[in-house]
């Protein structure tokens, strides 16, 4: 969880230096199967992907600006294959910051919210608008979807989803069918409470049902890539729903019982059951917060 501490003092302020610390951790490559490698940022930077085949890599998420040589040497340690692919999960910058940096790649897939966010004409550093201004800005994402997508690339299939708003509202979800395997991105970031991004439609409120869409929407996968931490079986991803929904029972109990958001925030605990799924009060306390005000606003 310490990845999670940086991106809480990324977002607080001080984001430059904070920034140029993230650059200087080290990366580390993890070959998940024979065709696809997960490429762990270290500290904050959120994983890259690269999923080989005979028509070029598909890479998802690009870590922070300045990444872009690194993510190409690793790559460059498994395959010569062009990158035909780019897919980013969302906007914010730790999975969007190189993408400017791999030259001209005839693919570049986003939710449409996510390319709408990038879009903006001003906006905070996490969102990563300003890094696609001027002439950058036919790094954007040329390929769309809403609901649900394919794409071929040579002969492998992949799938892209959304099922609803959460971190954010342009969450994508990537499946490679051939491999079970699907991407989770920040919607799963790590197991535990989630930084939500209300600047870019993110919803605590909503983020417990949009997660168990997508396990219940997601069907013959076996594993699920994180956006920052580890690579957990499916069963976890059906396990984070009941979390999530255990979580929002209980705020709202709180709630109805007159009591502050912070203190039911700081006095959470999760089930025993789902005890490897962690609460961090800089995170847990915004979170509860954000239950309350979608309750009110119901």
């Amino acid at each position: 969880m310490r990845r999670a501490c940086v991106l809480l003092m990324l977002l607080a302020g001080g984001a430059v230096s904070m920034v140029g610390a993230v650059q200087n951790a080290p990366l580390s490559l993890t070959q998940i199967v024979d065709n696809l490698y997960v490429l762990n940022g270290g500290c904050m930077c959120g994983n890259t992907t690269f999923f080989v085949t005979d028509a070029g890599v598909a890479m998802v998420d690009t870590k922070v600006a300045g990444k872009g040589p690194e993510i190409l040497e690793q790559l460059r340690t498994v395959t010569d294959q062009p990158i035909a692919m780019i897919i980013n999960t969302h906007t914010h910058f730790d999975h969007t910051g190189a993408n400017t940096e791999f030259g001209d790649v005839e693919q570049i897939v986003a939710h449409a919210n996510a390319k709408a966010s990038l879009m903006k004409s001003t906006c905070e550093t996490v969102t990563n608008c300003d890094a696609f201004k001027g002439e950058n800005a036919k790094y954007l994402p040329n390929v769309t979807f809403e609901d649900k997508k394919s794409l071929q690339l040579g002969s492998e299939q992949i799938d892209l989803y959304y099922f609803g708003p959460g971190h954010t509202d342009g969450d994508a979800w990537i499946v490679l069918p051939s491999l079970r395997i699907a991407f989770g991105g920040d919607m799963f970031g790590a197991k535990g409470v989630p930084f939500i991004d209300p600047n870019n439609g993110g919803s605590a409120w909503e983020f417990g049902d949009t997660i168990a869409k997508a396990a219940a929407g997601l069907k013959n996968i076996d594993q699920v890539i994180s956006g920052h931490v580890d690579i957990y079986p499916f069963e976890d991803l059906v396990r984070y729903a009941e979390f999530h929904k255990h979580l929002k029972a209980y705020a709202l109990e709180g709630m109805e019982a007159g009591k502050p958001s912070q203190e039911v925030a700081d006095a959470y605990q999760s089930p025993e059951h789902l005890s490897d799924f962690t609460s961090m009060e800089f995170f847990t306390r915004p979170f509860v917060q954000g239950i309350y005000d979608g309750a009110s606003a119901q």
